[in-house]
């Protein structure tokens, strides 16, 4: 499974338009959010990978609430957070890791400054282990896996124990708390959820309803009734120009108006079945038997039959990253998307 401290620092620019205060709250979860997209997918939204994060769904939650404190009397910068996240309406028995994600301003990732940090919880649960951000790190996360998943309440509070330093080549050079400005320390922390979702939530589904992918049986297969129709291989085929085939068709997510909750991909490609059906269904087409009777039925005339037609027989995933209503990035997997092959039926 993919870890999203494999990301890299990535230089991200967001177009979607908010207040300027909204917006740099949340400008750091965006550029992790994106990064992790554009590892999964390529340029069309298509998963690189099946489920290559472990899950199809990584939902991005921001702290309902945080609270910083610094701690006097200490010769480096030391402040914790503590924060509290919302789990309700979450299927946490579908979760496979929850990763609590140390975030940094882009302007501090220029100066040398290194951060340990230590994840804790009001449960009685053992710390976590100390990670440490270095100087050019954006971000890096703590697994919380067991304190989310043993949440009861539907919400989960973490705390966050920071301390920095100024690497220098002399150990006795030690930045002090006042040489650290507000845009060096790190930000709320955001927890990162790996959810095994249902392929069709609501919110996608108001908007959309994906292709559903037919439970055929191949022509080539045993079982096939072309091999037992007399002469129907030698009979004349109906093989016209505009013959069922896979067509290209891409649309906008803006022209759709739905850029406002979509962030990637921006545009996208399902492809159509559209074509005249052959008399003779080879077994390129993949058709079922009952197509094939379907074809010779009609050819009778006894009965206002009509030909099979051309649609879509297997399909690929796309992945999609959207703001959620609360504000929550979520990044998707979605199957059955973009239809791959036609046949008739």
């Amino acid at each position: 499974m993919a870890s999203p401290t494999q990301f890299g620092v990535a230089s991200t620019e967001v177009r979607r338009n908010r207040h300027p205060k909204q917006r740099n709250s949340e400008d750091e979860a965006m550029r992790l959010m994106l990064s992790l997209y554009r590892i999964a997918v390529d340029a069309d939204g298509r998963p690189k990978q099946h489920k290559l994060f472990g899950s199809n769904t990584v939902r991005l939650l921001q702290a309902s609430s945080a609270e910083k404190h610094f701690l006097r009397n200490s010769s480096d910068l030391q402040y914790t957070y503590t924060v509290k996240y919302e789990l309700e309406n979450l299927s946490l028995d579908k979760l496979v890791r929850a990763s609590f994600m140390h975030l940094r301003s882009p302007v501090s990732s220029h100066l040398p400054f290194i951060c340990e940090a230590r994840v804790t919880s009001l449960q009685d649960l053992p710390a976590g282990e100390r990670v440490i951000m270095g100087p050019r790190s954006l971000w890096t996360e703590s697994d919380v896996t067991s304190h989310v998943s043993e949440s009861k309440d539907g919400h989960v509070s973490l705390f966050a124990h920071y301390r920095c330093i100024k690497q220098e080549l002399h150990a006795r050079s030690i930045t002090h708390r006042k040489r650290f400005p507000p845009q060096h320390h790190l930000r709320a922390p955001v927890l990162l959820l790996f959810l095994e979702e249902n392929k069709q939530p609501v919110e996608w589904g108001k908007h959309f309803t994906p292709l559903s992918r037919p439970r055929i049986r191949r022509s080539k297969e045993a079982g096939s009734i072309v091999s037992d129709i007399p002469n129907y291989k030698q009979g004349q085929n109906s093989v016209t120009k505009n013959q069922c085939k896979l067509h290209s068709y891409r649309v906008t997510f803006k022209d759709l108006g739905w850029d406002h909750w979509i962030i990637a991909p921006h545009k996208y490609n399902p492809h159509y079945c559209m074509g005249d059906c052959p008399r003779i269904l080879h077994y390129g087409y993949n058709s079922p038997n009952h197509a094939i009777m379907q074809t010779l039925i009609s050819e009778l005339g006894e009965a206002d039959i009509p030909l099979p037609s051309c649609v879509p027989y297997k399909y690929k995933p796309v992945s999609v990253l959207m703001m959620e209503k609360n504000g929550n990035i979520v990044y998707k997997e979605y199957e059955d998307m973009i239809a791959d092959s036609c046949t008739c039926r």
